[in-house]
């Protein structure tokens, strides 16, 4: 991979597709809301994004055995579950892979946002707190451009990996890393308490669409 960010140039914190996070001010709820001045891209976006998340969150049904319905607020699912929704999605739904003593919480939103959210043993889904890995794929046309953009704001580090894509996050706001790939209608948010584990999880590859 290379390093494509340099200082000189000009959030999922909390998710709503980097380009999406990006260029305007969209994730979430659990989650921080980063914001940067000429960030736009990555961080005004992060602001909306948490936001729309909260609300969902606040709408929380927290139930087992069946998908949450869009705009339903979040709701645990199974792996099979996960499967199922991304064998009927037109786009793929990136997560971290099985977690063991982990629950998997999904919010759909009308905007073709989905979330999948790690939470340990014993935390229902609704949770508020930001302490938990979530993995967000966000649909939108034009996400890679907006992503390429987002790397030349200020504060912005980006790095190039394989199959053409792009890694990029706010040195200010390292929580929130965003992927996207050239092409691809949509974008990928991956946030964590741990700034290093974020980071960590997409430069290993270990990002990946649900089977």
């Amino acid at each position: 991979m290379s390093h494509v960010w340099q200082e000189q140039r000009p959030k999922p914190g909390s998710p709503t597709a980097v380009s999406e996070n990006v260029v305007e001010r969209p994730l979430r709820a659990s989650r921080p809301r980063p914001h940067l001045a000429s960030w736009m891209v990555l961080g005004l976006a992060l602001a909306g994004a948490a936001a729309a998340v909260i609300a969902l969150l606040l709408t929380s049904h927290g139930k087992h055995g069946s998908l949450p319905a869009i705009n339903g607020g979040p709701a645990l699912v199974s792996q099979s579950q996960l499967e199922q929704l991304a064998a009927a999605s037109g786009q793929p739904v990136y997560w971290a892979g099985p977690k063991p003593g982990y629950s998997y919480e999904l919010t759909r939103t009308s905007s073709g946002r989905v979330y999948v959210r790690y939470l340990p043993e014993g935390v229902k889904a609704g949770d508020q707190r930001a302490n938990f890995l979530v993995v967000g794929t966000y649909r939108q046309p034009g996400s890679f451009a907006n992503l390429q953009r987002a790397a030349k704001a200020k504060g912005a580090l980006s790095l190039g990996v394989k199959n053409g894509g792009l890694v990029v996050f706010s040195s200010s706001k390292p929580t929130s890393v965003y992927v996207g790939y050239p092409s691809a209608g949509y974008q990928i948010e991956v946030y964590s308490p741990s700034a290093d584990n974020a980071r960590s999880l997409v430069l290993a590859d270990k990002i990946q669409p649900v089977n």
